[in-house]
């Protein structure tokens, strides 16, 4: 089910050297974390072997969170745990001999070494946990347990948002055998290099910025020449990577002059509620026969399913959860609320129509819902922006835009 509902709520997502990772044996799965439970799910649903996971203790206050996840996740106190008065995994004896278990298993088992969802892309400073807990289980087992550490990088568009796109690239395995000597006589120093080792192989599967400067800087400018020259989100990755080392190769005072530009541009974007594809020349802008013979069946599928999205937006506003659990929490949370609104709905049908006629209703919710959502990611680039925002700076901000993009390195 969660394959399921992850590609549904990231249909645009490509994968690349799932091979890599795909091999049976013990294998502590290393990935970053912008996402919170996504992160973790998007990584293992392209295996075929079974996934468990570390999670934070916070999640098993909640009933039924602990409930649902309890079978397939480590629970692991931190800090901020602890104070919210988490109980399980405080013991850090335990975490340790569970995961040696799973481990010793052949099971797959994830590992988050950053140590806290943040909504950055980039990788943060690693924890020395997936290291040690990888190096020890090779010692009690003599080091014949044949542990890969496999790093990977989960890449999204927008992760605070569903149905956006993502990109999730498996890198080569770290074999541990190198790091035994070092181990044995020096544990704190074998430790350090092994996550220095997954560290650099990490930050090469992602869009690794410096800082928040240069992603302030990076972020407009890759998204005007997607909306420019759109291409597949993996294409778009590399490319992105390449616009990135461009603009550090930049003099520096040419740099600061265009994060100036893109900067006052991209705030400028932002107070009139305006997006950049209304001022760029994405060749789906262009009306199709498509477009309009299709929009009844969009709208169709839109309002049959704005009970859902109107619930599930009232639920995240009134639990106040914080914004980078927001995918999260929809595509997880849907699993209850859309057959509820389905039912719902479907009782409402019966009642107004009680002809027996709600069975095929009920077969329409979700063909149309697939048709919507299809029709949005293929025809959005038409209809973004033509409703909303402010127009009043069109002229200053096309100026403002055609002198950013002048000023990029051609890549």
């Amino acid at each position: 089910m969660s394959r399921w509902m992850i590609r549904l709520y990231y249909p645009g997502m490509e994968v690349e050297g799932r091979e890599r990772a795909n091999h049976p044996g013990p294998t502590l799965l290393c990935g970053n974390h912008p996402n919170t439970l996504i992160d973790p799910l998007i990584a293992g649903i392209h295996l075929d072997y079974q996934t468990y996971f570390l999670a934070n203790a916070s999640m098993w206050m909640n009933p039924v969170m602990a409930f649902a996840i309890d079978p397939f996740c480590i629970p692991v106190a931190r800090p901020q745990d602890r104070e919210k008065g988490a109980t399980k995994g405080v013991d850090t004896d335990e975490i340790f001999n569970r995961t040696f278990r799973g481990l010793e298993n052949g099971s797959v088992v994830y590992i988050a070494p950053e140590g806290a969802s943040e909504l950055e892309r980039k990788l943060r400073r690693l924890k020395g946990g997936a290291a040690s807990m990888a190096l020890e289980a090779e010692k009690r087992n003599d080091w014949k347990l044949g542990l890969s550490v496999q790093p990977v990088g989960a890449n999204y568009e927008s992760p605070t948002t569903c149905f956006s796109r993502a990109f999730v690239r498996y890198g080569e395995p770290i074999d541990i055998l190198p790091f035994r000597e070092q181990y044995e006589t020096s544990p704190m120093r074998a430790i350090r290099a092994l996550t220095n080792e997954l560290t650099a192989s990490m930050q090469g599967l992602l869009i690794q910025t410096k800082n928040k400067a240069e992603e302030h800087l990076l972020r407009p400018i890759e998204r005007a020449i997607q909306n420019e020259r759109p291409l597949t989100v993996s294409k778009h990755h590399y490319r992105t990577q390449d616009i990135l080392a461009a603009l550090r190769e930049m003099p520096e005072e040419e740099r600061e002059a265009l994060r100036e530009t893109a900067t006052t541009y991209d705030q400028l974007l932002r107070k009139n509620g305006q997006l950049d594809i209304e001022f760029s020349n994405h060749p789906e802008r262009k009306l199709h026969a498509g477009t309009i013979l299709a929009l009844p069946f969009f709208l169709y599928g839109l309002l049959n399913h704005g009970l859902w999205l109107i619930l599930i937006n009232a639920i995240w506003k009134a639990l106040g959860i914080d914004r980078g659990y927001k995918a999260t929490f929809q595509t997880l949370g849907s699993w209850f609320v859309m057959p509820i609104t389905y039912l719902i709905q479907v009782l409402i049908f019966n009642w107004v129509w009680p002809a027996g006629w709600g069975w095929l209703y009920l077969l329409s919710l979700p063909v149309s819902g697939l048709f919507a959502l299809k029709y949005w990611t293929t025809y959005r680039a038409f209809w973004a922006g033509r409703f909303s925002g402010s127009k009043k700076d069109d002229a200053r901000l096309r100026e403002l835009r055609d002198k950013m993009l002048a000023g990029v390195p051609t890549v």
